[in-house]
């Protein structure tokens, strides 16, 4: 008895460590980058903004103070004049509305000026900045994290592991590009949050009440609320709200339980429809057909609002690509595909949990099924600059949920079949933590043509000290070195799940979970470290001298620190220009790493070698 509670204190003490290492990266760190900031946040940004300084949905009057932004739809008025709108779901900007009007309150007592449209650049720029920074923080990362929080009491449900539970985990909500849209004003982590919520509780009532008649209106309410938020965040989610709804609908059967459940999505039907008709003047017509971008407009009148047939060429680029795909980038999720038996083996179903859960992971599926069918159909199936397949943004949890349940049915077996399991969920956790997690707290918007966006974008940018701005700035800690702490803290948290010893276990588990957990890494890693195949379409030797001469912050990398003390000493020292010459050689700055290695002016062989 003392030794279980002893065990209990200590996986209680590291589940608090783990969320705590895990809640830094979602709450400290702010990837922002004025010239090329994504419009998908711009323009959900803007909607809050207008809300709340004009009491309108009209953005006119933000784009003539914070400048233009891509994704808006122009729509003629009854005034006969055209209008600036936002084209995207209405949710974001609808969540931003109580950050940003505290916002307004705060800003001018710490010296924050809202600006006018005669405002200096800077002083507008600074205004967008701050803004966006609290918007993400409070209606985005914030929600984002306490879901995985969430995330984690539920699994429990399913497993008493910490090792293959956390691991589930942190794949889920740090290994895939939850973390990097968590870290915008966009709808793609938060899709993830409210179709897994609708899914889950619908789930639990399942599971726990087998008396229909026990099963609450209360949670009826919460899953149709949060079924229509998937689509009031992302149209394409449509399919995902009716799988879904339809779920609910088959376990809340009882009429005051029907009724809950329409009365949740009767609530963002009926936001979504005044957003529209407020703005195209049709409650059911979305923004796509009157995008300023004609290109794009005529595109939108293709299919049904730009959604067609999926193509193999749509499936396999946003699942599989090493540099883009879904489980390329994090490859855990490969192991949801060994629960596909639950739903599909009768064996599996003797009693009636395994019944209910036999049900639940053949709607996951379904609902997975539908996501892809939507987000492959779109016509800008890569939707441009992204971190990943954005669109595909609600499948982390779904697929964290189904492996976990595959892993632990299968680490019943034996406890060396245990320690293996465990291993390989850790070591492929940890490949989508470095793979995209990090790529997501260094900037989370890259180009299509980014073939290995770890490899050639964020490590060089990492070794360079090209790392974006943090909330230590807010207390005057303004150097990189926070970025770092934060960066290893979010490599730690998997790591120490990894090293965690059960009642019981012995040194020959701990030894095969390592082993493993090796190699999986070592295979995972492999592809994304390695040159992409001659025969791929993009940039096999990305050029981010861009990106490094208009970094934002400025100032604060280790090209300017090194050149800083280059010219300190000046030509009495040769080997700080030649240091600093290749640390520029790597960014890809060529001009200036040949000016700066001719300013040395002694011999290269006496300087040791630059150290990363």
């Amino acid at each position: 008895m003392i030794a279980r509670k002893r065990l209990e204190r200590r996986e209680r003490r590291l589940v608090r460590v783990f969320l705590f290492l895990i809640a830094l990266p979602f709450l400290a760190i702010f990837p922002y980058f004025a010239a090329t900031n994504n419009p998908n946040e711009n323009t959900r940004t803007f909607m809050t903004m207008a809300l709340v300084d004009f009491g309108t949905f009209q953005l006119d009057e933000i784009v003539a103070r914070q400048g233009w932004t891509n994704d808006m739809a122009r729509v003629k008025g009854k005034d006969g004049v055209h209008h600036n709108y936002s084209v995207k779901g209405p949710a974001n900007g609808y969540m931003g509305v109580v950050p940003y009007w505290a916002f307004t309150k705060v800003a001018p007592l710490v010296g924050i000026e809202k600006p006018s449209t005669t405002s200096s650049v800077e002083t507008r720029l600074h205004w967008l900045r701050m803004s966006t920074w609290v918007i993400r923080l409070f209606s985005v990362s914030l929600p984002c994290f306490l879901f995985l929080a969430w995330l984690e009491r539920y699994l429990r449900d399913f497993s008493r592991d910490p090792v293959l539970r956390l691991s589930a985990v942190a794949a889920a909500g740090i290994g895939t590009n939850y973390l990097g849209y968590a870290l915008m004003n966009v709808s793609h982590a938060l899709f993830g949050v409210s179709s897994f919520l609708a899914f889950a509780l619908t789930e639990r009532e399942l599971r726990v009440h087998a008396d229909a008649r026990a099963r609450r209106f209360a949670i009826a309410f919460a899953v149709g609320l949060c079924a229509g938020w998937t689509t009031m965040l992302e149209y394409h989610g449509l399919p995902l709200s009716v799988v879904l709804t339809l779920f609910a609908c088959a376990v809340f059967w009882r009429p005051t339980r029907l009724f809950g459940v329409a009365l949740g999505g009767a609530v963002t039907i009926a936001l979504t429809a005044w957003f529209q008709y407020k703005q195209y003047g049709n409650p059911l017509t979305p923004g796509h057909l009157f995008v300023e971008n004609p290109i794009w407009a005529e595109e939108h009148k293709r299919g049904i609002f730009g959604m067609i047939m999926p193509s193999k060429e749509s499936v396999f680029g946003l699942s599989l690509p090493t540099g883009s795909g879904f489980f390329g980038m994090s490859p855990y999720m490969w192991l949801a595909f060994l629960a596909l038996p639950f739903a599909v083996v009768p064996t599996f179903s003797s009693l009636r949990a395994k019944i209910a859960r036999r049900k639940s992971v053949f709607v996951l599926f379904v609902a997975m099924f539908a996501l892809w069918f939507a987000a492959c159909g779109a016509i800008e199936w890569r939707a441009g600059w992204t971190l990943g397949p954005r669109r595909l943004g609600a499948a982390p949890p779904f697929f964290a949920f189904a492996s976990l349940c595959a892993l632990e049915w299968l680490a019943q077996k034996s406890k060396s079949t245990r320690a293996m399991l465990q291993g390989i969920a850790v070591g492929l956790t940890l490949v989508g933590v470095v793979s995209v997690g990090l790529v997501g707290i260094v900037y989370n918007t890259l180009p299509e043509s980014a073939l290995r966006p770890f490899a050639y974008f964020a490590l060089p940018a990492i070794q360079g000290g090209f790392v974006p701005h943090h909330i230590a700035e807010w207390f005057g800690w303004k150097t990189t070195t926070f970025w770092y702490i934060v960066a290893g803290g979010m490599l730690l948290a998997p790591l120490l799940v990894l090293f965690h010893r059960s009642c019981g276990e012995g040194r020959r588990a701990m030894i095969g979970r390592l082993s493993f957990a090796t190699v999986a890494f070592a295979a995972g890693m492999y592809p994304a470290m390695t040159p992409p195949p001659l025969d791929e379409i993009g940039d096999h030797k990305p050029n981010i001298s861009a990106w490094a001469r208009g970094w934002e912050p400025a100032g604060r990398d280790r090209v300017t620190l090194m050149r800083e003390e280059a010219e300190r000493y000046g030509p009495r020292r040769s080997c700080p220009w030649y240091r600093l010459a290749d640390l520029e050689r790597m960014l890809h700055l060529e001009a200036e790493a040949a000016e700066h290695e001719r300013r040395a002016s002694g011999p290269r062989e006496n300087c040791p070698k630059l150290l990363f």
